[in-house]
């Protein structure tokens, strides 16, 4: 039987809804909210809503989106349309930070005022829906209206200048899309300020990240569900919570538990613990849930949570500890004592969870764990099946709001995420998702499964939609990009955390589209073996705006702490590695066959030498058949030009031959199966890329990278081996610091034009575990003498130094902390700032600062002395000038109440203690805090001598360079 709700609407009219209204409403009066429940069609609304835009809403209200109006009409009966309630989102509930001030991942959404609204209905045929942007923003045409995911191709009209109607048409697995209209659109931008960047919305001067509506609309077309996800009493006894509070749910006898339509709300400091013989949670249509449940108990066989209501997590604040009365954790973690907004107890002995149609909105923490243990212990979770079908989450504005970690033998099908952590969390074996539409923030991938070493095998995911993304980091972090495996989570710079008898194998990633901007595709840390890996189908319309260093997809082998690296399939003679299959950026194919896959290039792969062979980039219709033929000569790779043009030459059976610079192209003339052309070196660092193409479009590329500095003033060289300081200095133990990175093997000064190049370089690899541009460990300091001063000055503070005479200029080399008062720049005697400088490393053992010629006056650099040395480098408050001090052994040892992280993220074999009662941290500033300085003829043990009343280091003259005096 059809069911037709009537309802007063106790609002103006202006501020509502007013198309296609009832019969009979007229304009400027309170108007009716009609709803329908028919086996065709079944919307809702909610009592108690409250139009709010800002600020929370009573416990037992709604809110209410003051920014749209839905409705909705079968085709059949296109005249009557019924209202769909649009219920909104806003960061923190509109509360602010509560209790706490510590960043919470919702800074960004918070000030630009962002909001997501939504709405959901039932159906089972063809319907028409309207929606009305009410903000009095006008549209002339529907085509200033997008649909996402793109690919949908909903036919779209304009009914009006603030509506657009869209036919949706029916389909079992239903539709989750984003209505986006243009005036609402606005970007988000990197600022490139420190060692991520910070989101804003200003354009001056920034990078563009993500363009998305300030005030989202998503639709949740829902397939009328199957009789088996709503409970009746020959299911068990239900437990019917009337509407308002709700805080006994912890004592109840029955089986179920059903919310009926209504506004429930279960207060800040209370969540469900449901007793042991709930098994199944319904929440109706029209059911709104403020709340939790935990389901303690592991006796049951078969979980249900099902129903298209909504569970939010509003009235919690970030991080609600249970140990801390539901107020924000003072814990480093919390995930056994915060609450989540569904959690589960495994048995670890065969059990079922169908969730089914549920909206999860505002979660404070991670959405949805499954825990299993013996006795108080945690232990893996395991034979916990799961079926996740038509689920929504909206709101997760805040970090940690994970998607859903779905355990061996599970499926997951037709769901929506809005999420600020991993989305798809691939932990498991046999495992299939299809049909996933994804709304990405800032933090964490898309899809990761990796973290800890695992043991995983037949992974299927299908149709995956980004249709947003909001990951926007400048430097190369671990866990992002869309496709994910992630280094080690307790020490994620280490590189000898991977256990090669366990495989990652058979995952099949089919059909992931990301529209709009993205920063990275695919960074996988291997910390297992992989074998039959394949992405197929996967399309990227464009990189964001930062630059193709942050972009970079990587592929890298880890190893075990004995050093056994993982394996990952043979690809190019198995095809049981890494296949990447009509993997397209802006539509073009990527093929490892061609010259646009590398990291500076369109496809942005950046893989590992080692894995050469383990991964391949194939297209459907690719060009097939002989190899053009191709030799270069003239362009060493890895060599460093005295000049800016460079001649090269070669021969090919090529029909044609071009060469890019950096990206830029131009065509080669090729004379009787030879060439001969001259290239201009444009910058430091020059990617080179050689193509010879067939008639049939096969091509072969000669890669090559040539540097060109300037012209050498001269140089000097420093032995290895002495990152020790006087000999005793002794690394921290965290891998961020390997061996030999602050170990100086040389320094060459080079003039390039009007500009001067300070070029260091070091024995070991130059580290950047944390982010920096090119380097978050290392610190150099280079000293231009004043004159013949033979006066002991001390030098830049922090440094615990002197230096053998007065110094005229100081250059800093700082991979970090751009704002920081002895940042990356030239600065003068008197310690002002003279001029800025410009820091790029070349990898592995190259830091380069480059600083206006003019900046230096009359100096002569080329006959100038010098004094060169390397510190660890420090954040603010770690000690003075951004130098982290050195400390004796037996504080590096964990003695005399040093600190834990002392040995692990400092240098030992100085002087002093760890002290928090000086800005210096430091309780003896008489050994220096370099760890390796160029001293020339001198020995630096002895010159770096402990118990002396001062450090002082000597100036060195630079070796002229071949043909200067």
């Amino acid at each position: 039987m059809a069911t037709i709700s009537l309802s007063l609407l106790v609002v103006s009219a202006g501020t509502q809804a007013a198309h296609a209204s009832p019969p009979g409403h007229q304009p400027g009066h309170p108007r009716l909210i009609t709803t329908v429940h028919t086996p065709l069609l079944t919307t809702w609304w909610q009592d108690g809503a409250e139009p709010a835009a800002s600020g929370a809403v009573a416990a037992d209200k709604v809110r209410q989106s003051p920014y749209y109006g839905v409705q909705v009409a079968t085709t059949s009966h296109p005249s009557r349309f019924y209202d769909s309630f649009a219920y909104m989102s806003i960061p923190r509930n509109g509360n602010g930070k509560v209790g706490y001030t510590d960043q919470d991942g919702a800074e960004f959404s918070s000030s630009a005022g962002l909001s997501m609204s939504w709405s959901s209905f039932q159906y089972s045929t063809d319907v028409w829906v309207d929606v009305k942007l009410k903000t009095h923003q006008p549209i002339t045409s529907a085509d200033q209206v997008t649909i996402r995911p793109n690919n949908l191709g909903f036919k779209k009209v304009l009914v009006n200048s603030s509506t657009i109607r869209i036919r949706v048409p029916y389909k079992t697995t239903g539709y989750r899309f984003s209505v986006e209209f243009q005036p609402q659109l606005m970007t988000a931008y990197n600022d490139m300020s420190s060692t991520s960047g910070q989101l804003t919305t200003d354009p001056t001067g920034n990078r563009a990240v993500d363009t998305e509506p300030k005030n989202s609309m998503l639709i949740f077309a829902n397939p009328t569900p199957g009789a088996d996800t709503i409970p009746t009493e020959r299911d068990g006894s239900i437990y019917r919570p009337e509407p308002g509070l709700v805080n006994n749910l912890d004592s109840i006898k029955q089986d179920i538990i059903f919310f009926g339509p209504g506004t429930y709300y279960m207060g800040a400091d209370y969540h469900a613990v449901l007793p042991a013989s709930v098994k199944w949670v319904y929440l109706a249509p029209g059911a709104y849930v403020k709340g939790a449940f935990r389901f303690l108990h592991d006796t049951q066989s078969h979980y249900k949570v099902t129903g298209l209501g909504v569970l939010s997590g509003e009235q919690y604040v970030y991080e609600p500890d249970t140990a801390n009365g539901y107020k924000h954790t003072v814990q480093d973690e919390c995930h056994v004592t915060c609450v989540k907004m569904l959690q589960f107890e495994s048995s670890n002995t065969g059990q079922t969870l169908d969730l089914q149609g549920l909206t999860v909105a505002n979660p404070p923490y991670h959405s949805f764990v499954v825990y299993a243990h013996d006795g108080d212990t945690e232990i893996p979770v395991d034979a916990f099946h799961m079926n996740v079908s038509d689920y929504k989450q909206v709101g997760s504005w805040y970090w940690q709001t994970d998607g859903i970690e779905l355990y061996s033998g599970s499926t997951m099908s037709n769901t929506f995420f809005h999420s600020n952590d991993d989305v798809l969390k691939m932990y498991h074996s046999d495992v299939t998702v299809k049909n996933t539409v994804i709304w990405k923030n800032e933090n964490g991938p898309v899809i990761q499964w990796g973290w800890v070493p695992r043991d995983i095998d037949d992974v299927h995911v299908d149709n995956t939609d980004v249709i947003h993304n909001r990951m926007y980091w400048k430097d190369v972090k671990y866990n992002t990009c869309v496709f994910n495996s992630s280094s080690d989570w307790q020490d994620m710079g280490a590189t000898d955390t991977a256990d090669p008898t366990t495989t990652v194998k058979n995952m099949t990633f089919t059909n992931t589209r990301v529209e709009g901007a993205v920063n990275c595709g695919i960074r996988i840390f291997a910390l297992s073996n992989m074998q039959n890996i394949v992405i197929d189908g996967f399309s990227v319309d464009a990189w964001n705006g930062l630059d193709s260093d942050s972009q970079a997809s990587l592929l890298k082998r880890y190893t075990d702490a004995s050093g056994a690296k993982v394996t990952i399939g043979d690809q190019t003679t198995d095809h049981s590695g890494l296949l990447l299959h009509d993997y397209t950026v802006g539509g073009v194919p990527i093929l490892k066959a061609g010259n646009n896959w590398a990291s500076d290039e369109l496809g942005r792969l950046d893989f590992d030498a080692d894995t050469w062979d383990d991964w391949d980039a194939t297209a459907t219709g690719q060009p097939t058949g002989p190899t053009p033929t191709l030799s270069v000569d003239g362009l060493a790779d890895g060599s460093t030009s005295p000049s800016r043009d460079v001649q090269f030459s070669g021969t090919t059976n090529a029909k044609t031959l071009s060469v890019a610079i950096n990206g830029t192209s131009v065509d080669i003339p090729i004379s009787d199966g030879a060439f001969d052309a001259t290239i201009h070196l444009p910058s430091i660092s020059n990617k080179i890329v050689v193509t010879a193409t067939s008639d049939r479009g096969v091509m072969n590329v000669v890669r090559r990278t040539v540097y060109a500095l300037g012209t050498e003033l001269g140089s000097i060289a420093d032995p290895t081996g002495d990152d020790n300081g006087p000999g005793s200095y002794t690394y921290p133990t965290d891998s961020a610091f390997n061996a030999g990175s602050l170990d100086l093997t040389g320094f060459h000064v080079y003039r390039d034009g009007d500009t001067i190049r300070f070029v260091t370089t070091t024995a070991g690899q130059i580290g950047n575990p944390w982010g920096g541009n090119g380097m978050s460990t290392q610190r150099v300091n280079i000293y231009v003498r004043d004159g013949d001063s033979t006066a002991t000055t001390p030098l830049l503070p922090g440094t615990d130094t002197s230096a053998a005479g007065a110094w005229k200029y100081a250059v800093v080399a700082d991979g970090r902390y751009d704002d920081a008062r002895f940042s990356t720049g030239l600065y003068g005697a008197d310690l002002s700032r003279v001029a800025g400088a410009t820091l790029q490393v070349i990898q592995p053992h190259t830091i380069v600062a480059s600083i206006p010629a003019a900046a230096f006056g009359d100096t002569d650099l080329a006959h100038a002395a010098y004094q060169v040395s390397m510190f660890s480098d420090a954040e603010d408050g770690e000690g003075i000038g951004n130098v982290r001090p050195v400390y004796s052994s037996t504080c590096w040892q964990g003695n005399d109440g040093c600190p834990s992280f002392v040995q692990q993220y400092r240098f030992g074999g100085g002087a002093g203690d760890w002290t928090d009662a000086v800005d210096a941290r430091d309780t003896d500033t008489s050994d220096s805090n370099a760890i390796d300085i160029i001293s020339g003829t001198g020995s630096q043990a002895e010159i770096m001598r402990l118990g002396q009343d001062a450090v002082v280091a000597p100036y060195v003259d630079l070796a002229a360079a071949e043909g200067t005096e």
